[in-house]
């Protein structure tokens, strides 16, 4: 049952549902005509934008916040709401999340890991600024992985999507069998706080938020709103001690390993000189050898969540 908006109150003024047809897989991917009917009841109008290709959600949002409207619902993934906060930041139009993905972790960062809870918030929840990143100039709203990390978004990208988070967890599997690590030299900074590290990493995660890969607490610190990412670092541990330490990150546990090395930053440099495999909110591809930035950006995402989240 749709949840309703306290009496005095309408949720929004109008909203738009961007919802992706083809996010998540058939037996989590909420049908987007019931996401519109769902959310309307909410507040004062509510209208359905269908994405048809990508970056299409970046325009949809761009253009209704233009329009002066107060809230874009994301429908969809990571993915989809990685293009939504494209459109939407440094604007006053806020961004809701309803989870039909297969990671989902920005969702469940913002304490909205199913539709239900996504719902409460849109129409009991605050409008929270977080803080929205970038590689170089890609964008990124929950977290940047490098390395082993980019190379498991790319596999699983290409696995069944009914596997669900499941994907990320097999796609880790092979990706430790198979990759030994690069030699890197990394420089972090906060405010007038230099410090470096250098020699082979294995993996990266950039986190933004607490949760990336469908799950993973590679950094469960990392706050959306301190105005800093946190950056896990994981030396070369060979497959079998990483294969140990797969289950417990695949089910969200807090891990302790000397591998694992955590520094925050407002500004990260790193360079390579390979190539270097990536991924931005789950979307990976390959960065050229050389020197990279990773850095909060000035501008601001309004999102609306629950205030405990």
């Amino acid at each position: 049952m749709p949840l309703e908006s306290p009496a005095d109150r309408p949720a929004f003024d109008r909203a738009l549902v961007v919802a992706n047809p083809c996010a998540g897989n058939s037996r989590r991917r909420l049908d987007s005509a019931e996401a519109l009917a769902r959310v309307a009841p909410l507040g004062k109008a509510a209208q359905l934008g269908l994405t048809e290709a990508a970056g299409h959600a970046t325009e949809l949002a761009a253009e209704w916040a233009a329009q002066g409207h107060d809230l874009v619902v994301a429908v969809g993934g990571d993915g989809t709401v990685h293009e939504v906060a494209a459109g939407l930041m440094g604007t006053e139009c806020a961004m809701a999340v309803l989870p039909s993905g297969s990671g989902d972790d920005f969702a469940a960062g913002v304490g909205c890991p199913t539709v239900a809870r996504g719902l409460n918030a849109i129409a009991r929840g605050q409008n929270v600024a977080v803080d929205v990143c970038e590689l170089d100039d890609l964008i990124f709203v929950n977290s940047c992985g490098l390395f082993a990390s980019g190379l498991v978004s790319g596999r699983a990208a290409r696995y069944w999507r009914w596997l669900g988070s499941g994907r990320y967890s097999l796609a880790a599997l092979r990706t430790l069998l198979s990759y030994q690590g690069q030699d890197v030299a990394w420089t972090f900074a906060v405010g007038a706080e230099i410090s470096t590290v250098e020699g082979p990493i294995l993996m990266a995660e950039i986190c933004n938020g607490p949760l990336t890969g469908g799950g993973f607490r590679f950094a469960p610190d990392a706050s959306l709103t301190d105005g800093l990412v946190d950056a896990a670092l994981i030396k070369p541990l060979g497959a079998l001690a990483g294969l140990k330490l797969l289950p417990a990150a695949a089910a969200g546990e807090r891990l302790d390993h000397p591998a694992l090395l955590v520094r925050q930053a407002r500004e990260i440099t790193f360079e390579s000189a390979v190539p270097v495999a990536y991924h931005v909110d789950g979307e990976a591809a390959v960065l050229p050898a050389g020197r990279h930035r990773i850095r909060v950006r000035p501008e601001k995402l309004i999102v609306r969540m629950m205030p405990e989240a």
